[in-house]
């Protein structure tokens, strides 16, 4: 085959986005289940006529598709600092009482000592300016200090695994980065669960590939979803980052999660936005011990007139002890039991009423919120002919390259193809006999290469040793026998890549005290 065709398969749309997500990298842990399913959802979404991509578009374009008017002139506002421009605020705490304005303090003692508990004293805060978004002549992601700057929170707990949900997750946050990286400006990430995960500062192209590459291999494998933490911790990174005003927040989860709606808000000031997209249809419900909790510690007219009902019971209970005669305790009984019937009806009309957008304040936050139901993988992964035919001509080109010349990186594509086409054929309940055919031809081509099975033929391949991790990991989900590696060999390569680290650590080592060496002759000197 000659190099050009080989360069045209390697760039054809699978193989090359097959690489955009990194899945060919060797730095990456073991490849999640189904992990190519990614790129079929991808695909969908990048049909802006299909209703799932419809649904979400709210979310996915920082501005309208091709609304753009390229002979526009551009408009560049200069990067405003925070602490340029300042407005009145209240305080939010008394260590704020050395910032108030002075003039507060030729109000009379009790005045004033009733407004710094109200905390209704007033004090200079920095304003953040409002850039508008710049635009460049990059298609390429180039951050910029005018431009849009977002923060990504990603939803990876053990739920997300149930209906694809990740697989889409993944998609999503792909398509969103990609098509929208010409106005972003600085990026912030971090995963959530029932811990937060690290924080990741994208501020040029390389993180941005990398970026691409986490959040496409990385499990959903966590336990629990404190949405509220992972919002405020978004809140606080912002504040932390001056470049970071008039940030938003995309958050990506399928879970419902109770949110203190005024401690957020108040968090979120009024420059940060949050926007929202929720995947299947999970709720939670308040149960009674949760809700009694909620009204002893209520400041509502509703909440308050419970507390009283529940004192005016406790008193009275404790007056029935202590009664004699029979006819008050009579009295008494029936005067209990028709307040515990009032404090139940009083119970259910308050949960009724404020518990009724419990586990979905998120909505009320949100600026965009959007609600997709789990994908039905019948419908979003079957094959249409035309794509069959893509298959099928993509395997047989790839099964051509590996009998005539093949090389590791052959041999990797090749992993690749056979696991997408083995994984895409459970969801077709037609029998593709063509596709089957082909790609069970391909697996046992692909063993023989891996496995070095055919010792007589001249077209063996050599592997190094991150070569033959990355066919296991490729090939583990779909074609098992061909990604074991014997455990003679498996230790043969880990006691190499050991002897490797230790060798550049010396040799990193013996050149830091050279350079230290050099210095102090040159300071002699």
């Amino acid at each position: 085959m000659e190099l050009s065709q080989r360069t045209i398969l390697r760039n054809s749309t699978f193989f090359s986005r097959m690489v955009e997500y990194g899945f060919f990298e060797s730095s990456i842990h073991a490849l999640p289940e189904n992990f190519t399913l990614v790129y079929e959802i991808s695909r969908v979404l990048e049909d802006i006529g299909n209703p799932l991509t419809s649904i979400l578009s709210p979310v996915l374009w920082l501005s309208e598709p091709n609304s753009e008017d390229q002979t526009s002139p551009k408009e560049i506002i200069p990067h405003l600092p925070t602490g340029e421009e300042y407005e009145a605020n209240l305080i939010r705490s008394y260590r704020d009482i050395n910032r108030i304005y002075p003039h507060q303090y030729l109000l009379p003692d009790e005045v004033f000592m009733q407004r710094l508990v109200e905390r209704s004293l007033w004090m200079p805060s920095p304003k953040a300016p409002r850039n508008k978004r710049y635009q460049s002549d990059s298609n390429d992601f180039a951050p910029d200090s005018r431009k849009q700057k977002v923060y990504l929170l990603f939803d990876t707990s053990k739920s997300m695994q149930e209906s694809y949900r990740i697989h889409l997750a993944k998609a999503i946050a792909y398509f969103f980065l990609k098509n929208n990286q010409k106005e972003m400006g600085t990026i912030f990430f971090r995963t959530f669960d029932a811990e937060i995960g690290k924080l990741h500062i994208i501020q040029n192209r390389v993180n941005f590939d990398e970026l691409i590459t986490e959040i496409m291999c990385m499990p959903a494998e966590g336990r629990g979803t404190i949405l509220e933490k992972a919002l405020l911790t978004a809140i606080q990174d912002i504040r932390n980052d001056s470049f970071m005003s008039e940030a938003e927040i995309l958050v990506i989860t399928d879970g419902a999660a109770h949110i203190d709606i005024p401690k957020v808000q108040h968090a979120l000031g009024e420059h940060i936005r949050i926007h929202c997209v929720k995947i299947g249809d999970a709720k939670i419900e308040p149960d009674h011990k949760l809700i009694l909790n909620t009204i002893h510690s209520s400041e509502s007219e509703e909440a308050k007139v419970i507390r009283d009902i529940q004192h005016k019971i406790k008193d009275m209970e404790a007056t029935l002890r202590a009664t004699q005669t029979d006819n008050r305790k009579f009295a008494m009984n029936s005067e209990i039991v028709f307040l515990n019937k009032q404090l139940n009806d009083k119970v259910q009309r308050y949960s009724h009423k404020a518990m009724s957008n419990y586990g979905n304040e998120i909505v009320e936050l949100s600026s965009i919120f959007v609600n997709v139901s789990d994908v039905d993988p019948k419908i979003l992964f079957t094959l249409t002919t035309e794509r069959i035919s893509d298959f099928v001509q993509l395997s047989r080109e790839i099964l051509q390259l590996l009998k005539e010349d093949p090389s590791a990186e052959d041999a990797k594509l090749a992993a690749m193809l056979y696991n997408h086409i083995d994984t895409i054929l459970q969801f077709n309940e037609v029998n593709i006999e063509s596709l089957k055919d082909q790609n069970n031809e391909l697996g046992i081509v692909l063993t023989q290469l891996v496995q070095q099975q055919d010792m007589q033929s001249e077209k063996q391949i050599q592997l190094s040793d991150n070569d033959q991790l990355q066919l296991s990991k490729l090939l583990r989900n779909g074609l098992k026998k061909a990604s074991r590696i014997p455990l003679a060999k498996l230790i043969i390569i880990f006691v190499r890549m050991i002897i490797h680290k230790i060798t550049a650590f010396i040799k990193q080592r013996k050149l830091r005290k050279f350079k230290k060496l050099r210095s102090r002759i040159s300071m002699k000197k």
